[in-house]
């Protein structure tokens, strides 16, 4: 759990959905020390309680408002690897 990351969470942007902030704090609380978090969007899915179509678009809307950094990453043999996330905070 990354407390830098879920105070950013609480505090960013007032207009936030809920659904879009509990996603963002499932984020920093799934993060280590060093911030970034590689949870499937099953897993946050499941600790949000709600559906994977809507964490693949709260993810999307997060993406876009600067709020955080999704970088997909490949293994050394070209397969694909957990997505890293990472609350950023982004653009009031």
């Amino acid at each position: 759990m990354s407390t830098t990351q879920i105070r950013t969470a609480l505090t960013v942007r007032a207009d936030l959905r809920p659904v879009e902030r509990l996603v963002l704090i499932q984020l920093g609380d799934f993060a280590g020390p060093d911030g970034v978090a590689f949870p499937t969007v099953g897993r946050l899915a499941a600790a949000a309680n709600v559906s994977d179509s809507t964490v693949s678009r709260v993810l999307q809307k997060l993406t876009e408002l600067g709020l955080i950094e999704r970088t997909a990453s490949r293994s050394t043999t070209g397969a694909a690897a957990p997505t890293a996330y990472r609350v950023i905070g982004g653009r009031a």
